[in-house]
């Protein structure tokens, strides 16, 4: 469990998951589709990072409460138990780890990817 905990070892996890990738679908075995499955497996953590941030950034919480409140007052069959005002927002349920994960973990393939990429136009 605590080879997970080290976000290093998560970095290198996910070179070799590249690696993994780049093995079974890259069709040409060159820097150029190795920079290509590196693209996928970075782009993924940091859109699903940045919509984290997007989302406890509280950029959702008035729709979110708007959304109860209507639907609140048009429901038919009230449930009296059922504390609309309570509930947790968007923001309130992302924990920060989560967030600095996603973020740290697409920056670090990021910036490796941007290294490849000199590497590869200075070629």
């Amino acid at each position: 469990m605590n080879v997970l905990r080290n976000k290093w070892m998560g970095v290198a996890g996910n070179l070799l998951l590249v690696g993994l990738l780049f093995a079974l679908l890259a069709p040409v075995y060159d820097l150029f589709h190795f920079i290509n499955q590196l693209f996928y497996i970075a782009y993924f953590y940091l859109f699903v990072g940045i919509l984290l941030w997007v989302i406890r950034g509280g950029f959702f919480d008035a729709i979110t409460y708007s959304m109860r409140r209507f639907y609140n007052r048009v429901s038919k069959q009230k449930d009296y138990l059922d504390d609309w005002k309570e509930k947790p927002l968007p923001s309130q349920t992302i924990e920060s780890t989560w967030l600095k994960f996603f973020l740290f973990h697409g920056g670090m393939l990021t910036a490796g990817l941007l290294a490849l990429l000199a590497l590869y136009y200075n070629l």
